[in-house]
């Protein structure tokens, strides 16, 4: 109850954290199941996608945690480090990174787009974990 609530205070103090994360991840669910009937040869790309898609709140909501600063008497909020905007701002290419690929694979083929997605997704992971 006290996570839902600090939350719901999250989504009024940082909205580009909140209603970034929300749009992110109702874009990304929205478009990986349209992907997974459409594209049947790049399934692994829309499961990829639908999985970063539910830890997006879960990393967004720890990057929000790590902010608030200050004890018990005096509750403030620190500016977001340089590393979370860039862990945001990679998010938000990966969420976009398969429809990226569709357009580029229309006029030529790309080899290896599965590790290409496969290593954005584990840098970003690395990036965040470390930075927490």
């Amino acid at each position: 109850m006290m996570a839902i609530g600090f939350m719901l205070y999250g989504f009024v103090v940082h909205p580009m954290m909140s209603f970034g994360t929300v749009a992110l991840f109702l874009y990304g669910v929205i478009a990986s199941i349209i992907g997974l009937i459409r594209y049947q040869s790049y399934v692994w790309m829309y499961v990829l996608r639908l999985l970063v898609c539910l830890t997006i709140p879960v990393t967004n909501l720890l990057m929000y945690f790590a902010t608030i600063g200050g004890d018990a008497r005096e509750f403030d909020f620190q500016p977001m480090p340089l590393a979370y905007n860039l862990v945001f701002i990679l998010e938000i290419i990966i969420i976009f990174l398969p429809e990226i690929f569709l357009l580029i694979e229309r006029k030529r083929e790309i080899k290896g787009v599965k590790w290409m997605y496969a290593g954005m997704i584990v840098c970003v992971s690395i990036l965040f974990w470390c930075t927490i």
